[in-house]
């Protein structure tokens, strides 16, 4: 199966398009992180979200591996979002707990219309 193949999946790249497209980043929060020493461990997931709310896309770790995207740790998730244009970031600390951001409107590109 390939991503093609299942269209509520995305990969890193389609998720960028659907950012800049006004489509909302979901982080999903998939077991109580835990501290150790300085850093946060857990475990969270990216959903792309339209910006209706009628269309979600899960992030896979690739166009041709289809396997569910997981942060492990909450830096390395940070650094995720940021990467993406996202200057405050807010991350669910418990099992369950969802949170959106939406790209600010002067880094979304302007639909041709």
């Amino acid at each position: 199966m390939t991503i093609d193949d299942a269209p509520n999946v995305v990969s890193e790249e389609g998720l960028r398009m659907y950012v800049r497209q006004g489509f909302r980043l979901e982080v999903v929060c998939r077991a109580v992180p835990e501290r150790r020493y300085n850093a946060w461990y857990g475990k969270w997931i990216i959903r792309a979200v339209s910006p209706d709310g009628l269309a979600e896309k899960l992030l896979v770790t690739s166009r041709s591996i289809l396997k569910v995207r997981e942060f492990k740790t909450l830096t390395g998730l940070v650094s995720f979002l940021q990467e993406f244009g996202f200057a405050v970031l807010s991350v669910p600390m418990e099992d369950g707990g969802r949170v959106q951001h939406t790209l600010p409107e002067r880094l979304q590109e302007k639909a041709q219309g």
